[in-house]
């Protein structure tokens, strides 16, 4: 028995490496030269190019929720995320659906990128930021840690 499971529509880059207990959904494209940790969810249509590390306890490509009290109406399903080449995604970091990242772009550990954001290339999201929807970040831009951005910047 694989220690984790990959969708048969999934595809997975040559030379990529997938931790335990790693969960990769349908229509994920893994590019070659991968490496992915340990306790990984990547959900569907998510598309993660190449020489790009997710440490453990990540989740890439999540669907928003809407709490039952919410003031928002309806609810959008976003198209899958993106993830470009050079990408280091950090332990239990969150890049929802919709989020569009450059190359080169080091998301650390616990940082949160909501949906409908865009990250420029080789911008460094810092340890716990948080990123909330519909913003764009620029390229070579530095966010420190436990930074907040504000939706709609």
């Amino acid at each position: 028995m694989q220690p984790f499971f990959v969708d048969d529509s999934a595809s997975v880059g040559s030379g990529t490496s997938i931790g335990r207990f790693t969960v990769i959904e349908e229509g994920v494209e893994l590019g070659s030269g991968c490496q992915i940790g340990n306790n990984v969810v990547i959900r569907s249509g998510t598309k993660i190019g190449a020489d790009v590390r997710i440490d453990d306890g990540a989740v890439i490509g999540k669907q928003p929720m809407k709490a039952a009290n919410s003031a928002v109406t309806g609810t959008k399903v976003h198209e899958p995320a993106t993830i470009g080449d050079s990408c280091l995604i950090g332990a239990n970091a969150v890049v929802y659906a919709g989020v569009t990242i450059g190359r080169g772009v080091l998301v650390a550990d616990l940082a949160s990128v909501r949906e409908e954001v865009t990250v420029g290339d080789f911008t460094i999201v810092g340890r716990g930021v948080a990123i909330e929807n519909r913003c764009t970040v620029g390229r070579y831009c530095k966010l420190e840690t436990n930074a907040y951005i504000a939706a709609y910047s």
